[in-house]
């Protein structure tokens, strides 16, 4: 058994996840049966352990930290309603079509594994609109006709609450589109929202954006700002009546409409200083005081954050207290780039960095989203390198987001409109079982046989790898919140990591090249571990053995498993 098919055994063993599947060094015996065969005798390596292991603790200590937030362990699926079920043929998705497809994400059983087993949804924008994309808003109070209606959004919530589904919305504080009525007022100088927007009079700010682009526009004799088009207008949130009607509207969404947060569009351009065009102290202050009044209204809300920028800086918006979480962007370029590149260093350089700078639970992971190539297309097409980076994102710190369409091998590159095709269900020539009209986008450019219904009942695909990654995660508290530490190996190609958390641990090791390694040598100077622990394979092909503890908790020489083959994992348990 590679990381490319898990064994139905597998899925048995992840739903039973009350029998504790880890146990680490320093934790109590297990009762849970082994998933794999198992080797607990001596590697052929040498190892040394100078002096004996640590002892091991007569019991674990508690899990510092009190209450975790409820996004902590969860797995996130980012929808994009216009792309993903249409319910009543005209070719363009909306809400009821996904109450009815909420069964494939979640069923609520927790004895079944033929659903996803995502447990939070992210939708990309559901307020009115002229765009197709949703994200220039013209009524921040108004569901997108297209997709249905106030009373269709509140089914959607209750059926997902339902299966253990939380649901986060986008909210675009940044800027309206220029229908909205407020900026159609704010044309007129003097009038009631004119000092909503950000204007020049009389000539032209002598600077644009990053890329060069256009972001002064003009209106008569006047300039409004508006840093991504035309059509988006920069909203004033120096203005404290701004600031209020935005406090309205997340009121609106959370007691009203009953969300479980918001993830914040282009958070970091919310206050501009001349020309520093984002991550001024007055965005980082305005978020701050946002979230603090959005955790006053609903105190367990999540107020996520898109800084696309290096570590460094979107992690000062969680560590200052701007944001609950933020997405983080170098770690998935250091995922692709690793597996590429065959070499570890970009992701040990990233998880270092990301263990420095955030909080625990504070950052989200993914492959790609709504307004990048998707990660096949970046991997070059290739399946076992899909594979090898959903089991990166799921066996990683942080609270991993799969983008809709990711987890079947869906394909897309820019621009933008073929990164957001619409849902392939079944084979169905022309709609994918997306609908019963013609879609709103022609399907995404792969084979028919790249689909749910045919990928389901297949244990060997794409499909079947992420519905195993995400059982493996959820009923393994090592790998869904764990502590990292980073180990060595004489393999560049491989990369090595232990998560561990309370009395459970979990070694990872995983071949990012393209020929098969023999006997993988690791080192771990000073680590967690205890006493002498036994292997169990949770995932990957067997058998694998157990490290010889030194007497500062890491080992040396320790030669995991004979042969792993090119992009597979092995993911062990170490039991006490």
């Amino acid at each position: 058994m590679s990381h490319r098919s898990l064994t139905p055994l597998l899925r048995v063993v992840a739903v039973l996840a009350s029998l504790s599947l880890l146990a680490s060094a320093c934790g109590a015996p297990t009762d849970s049966p082994p998933v794999a065969s198992v080797s607990s005798g001596p590697s052929p390596a040498v190892q040394s352990a100078a002096a004996g292991p640590p002892a091991c603790p007569p019991s674990d200590p508690a899990t510092p930290g009190g209450v975790a937030p409820w996004w902590r362990d969860r797995t996130f699926y980012e929808v994009f309603v216009r792309s993903f079920a249409d319910s009543n043929g005209d070719g363009i998705g909306d809400l009821r079509g996904l109450i009815e497809r909420l069964d494939y994400l979640n069923d609520g059983d927790p004895t079944t594994t033929s659903d996803l087993g995502v447990t939070a949804l992210w939708l990309m924008p559901v307020t009115d609109s002229p765009s197709y994309h949703g994200y220039d808003v013209s009524d921040y109070k108004s569901i997108e006709a297209d997709y249905g209606t106030a009373d269709d959004f509140r089914a959607l919530i209750a059926a997902a609450h339902a299966r253990g589904i939380e649901v986060v919305v986008d909210l675009v504080l940044n800027h309206t589109s220029i229908d909205h009525p407020w900026f159609q007022d704010a044309r007129t100088p003097g009038s009631v929202h004119d000092d909503w927007y950000v204007w020049s009079t009389g000539s032209k700010p002598p600077f644009a954006g990053p890329s060069g682009n256009a972001v002064w526009h003009r209106n008569g004799d006047r300039w409004y700002y508006g840093y991504f088009d035309e059509s988006m207008p920069d909203l004033n949130l120096r203005n404290p009546d701004v600031t209020a009607a935005l406090d309205d509207v997340a009121r609106f969404w959370l007691d009203d409409l009953g969300v479980d947060g918001f993830r914040l569009d282009a958070a970091r351009h919310l206050i501009e200083d001349g020309r520093t065009l984002a991550n001024t102290p007055e965005t980082f202050a305005w978020l701050a005081a946002f979230r603090d009044r959005v955790h006053a209204d609903k105190p367990d809300a999540l107020v996520l954050g898109e800084d696309w920028d290096p570590t460094v800086i979107s992690s000062r918006y969680v560590r200052e207290g701007s944001l609950d979480m933020d997405f983080e962007f170098d770690f998935a370029d250091a995922i692709r780039g690793s597996i590429r590149s065959h070499d570890a260093g970009s992701y040990r350089a990233a998880e270092r960095e990301i263990q420095d700078g955030y909080q625990p639970a504070g950052f989200g992971t993914f492959l790609s989203n709504h307004d990048q190539n998707r990660i096949l297309t970046q991997l070059g097409g290739d399946l076992p390198s899909a594979k090898l980076a959903a089991t990166l994102l799921f066996t990683s710190p942080g609270v991993p987001f799969v983008y809709y369409g990711e987890e079947i091998g869906m394909t897309g590159a820019k621009p933008d409109e073929r990164i957001r095709t619409p849902m392939r269900w079944d084979a169905t020539a022309g709609s994918a079982g997306f609908s019963t009209g013609t879609p709103w986008e022609p399907l995404s450019d792969d084979p028919a046989a790249t689909n749910v219904a045919g990928e389901a009942a297949d244990p060997s695909s794409l499909l079947s790898t992420y519905r195993d990654l995400i059982r493996l995660r959820t009923a393994n508290p090592a790998l869904a919140h764990g502590d990292w530490t980073a180990v060595d190996s004489d393999n560049r190609a491989v990369v090595a990591y232990l998560r561990q958390a309370g009395g459970e641990t979990a070694l990872v090791v995983a071949n990012l090249g393209d020929q098969p390694i023999d006997g993988p040598a690791l080192a771990l100077e000073t680590g967690p571990l205890c006493g002498t622990p036994a292997a169990t394979a949770l995932l990957g092909d067997g058998p694998v053995r157990a490290p010889a503890v030194t007497a500062t908790g890491g080992f040396t020489g320790y030669v995991p498993i004979d042969r792993l083959a090119p992009a597979a994992t092995v993911v062990i348990r170490l039991d006490r």
